[in-house]
Protein backbone atom coordinates (compact mmCIF):
# COMPACT_ATOMS: atom_id res chain seq x y z
CA UNK A 1 0.00 0.00 0.00
CA UNK A 2 1.19 3.51 -0.73
CA UNK A 3 1.31 6.39 1.74
CA UNK A 4 0.10 9.16 -0.58
CA UNK A 5 -2.17 9.51 -3.60
CA UNK A 6 -2.38 12.33 -6.16
CA UNK A 7 -5.76 12.04 -7.91
CA UNK A 8 -7.33 14.77 -10.02
CA UNK A 9 -10.21 16.49 -8.20
CA UNK A 10 -12.84 17.81 -10.61
CA UNK A 11 -14.11 20.30 -8.02
CA UNK A 12 -10.68 21.79 -7.25
CA UNK A 13 -9.71 21.34 -10.94
CA UNK A 14 -6.21 20.08 -10.11
CA UNK A 15 -4.32 17.11 -8.72
CA UNK A 16 -4.47 16.90 -4.95
CA UNK A 17 -1.93 15.18 -2.69
CA UNK A 18 -4.00 13.05 -0.29
CA UNK A 19 -2.74 10.78 2.47
CA UNK A 20 -4.15 7.54 3.82
CA UNK A 21 -6.25 9.41 6.39
CA UNK A 22 -8.38 10.65 3.47
CA UNK A 23 -9.46 7.08 2.50
CA UNK A 24 -13.25 6.60 2.47
CA UNK A 25 -13.32 2.99 1.21
CA UNK A 26 -10.74 0.51 -0.01
CA UNK A 27 -11.07 -2.79 -1.90
CA UNK A 28 -7.67 -4.44 -1.62
CA UNK A 29 -8.34 -7.97 -2.92
CA UNK A 30 -5.22 -9.83 -3.95
CA UNK A 31 -4.85 -10.76 -7.59
CA UNK A 32 -6.85 -7.80 -8.88
CA UNK A 33 -6.46 -4.07 -9.10
CA UNK A 34 -7.05 -2.36 -5.83
CA UNK A 35 -9.69 0.36 -5.64
CA UNK A 36 -9.45 3.21 -3.17
CA UNK A 37 -11.86 6.12 -2.82
CA UNK A 38 -10.54 9.26 -1.14
CA UNK A 39 -12.21 12.40 0.17
CA UNK A 40 -10.56 15.56 -1.09
CA UNK A 41 -10.21 18.59 1.19
CA UNK A 42 -13.22 20.10 -0.62
CA UNK A 43 -15.32 17.00 0.39
CA UNK A 44 -15.46 15.54 -3.15
CA UNK A 45 -14.92 11.76 -3.22
CA UNK A 46 -12.47 10.70 -5.96
CA UNK A 47 -10.94 7.44 -7.20
CA UNK A 48 -7.29 7.05 -6.19
CA UNK A 49 -6.04 7.25 -9.79
CA UNK A 50 -8.55 9.70 -11.24
CA UNK A 51 -6.75 11.10 -14.31
CA UNK A 52 -6.44 14.72 -15.34
CA UNK A 53 -9.00 15.31 -18.14
CA UNK A 54 -7.65 15.92 -21.61
CA UNK A 55 -8.03 19.24 -23.37
CA UNK A 56 -10.62 17.57 -25.65
CA UNK A 57 -12.84 16.95 -22.57
CA UNK A 58 -13.52 20.44 -21.16
CA UNK A 59 -15.10 20.60 -17.70
CA UNK A 60 -18.87 20.85 -17.66
CA UNK A 61 -20.42 24.05 -16.39
CA UNK A 62 -23.73 24.42 -14.64
CA UNK A 63 -26.38 26.56 -16.24
CA UNK A 64 -28.88 28.17 -13.89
Amino acid sequence: MVDMFAPYCPTCRRRMLLGTRRIVTADLQEGSHFRVLLRCFCDTVVHHDNPVPSVADPPTTRVA
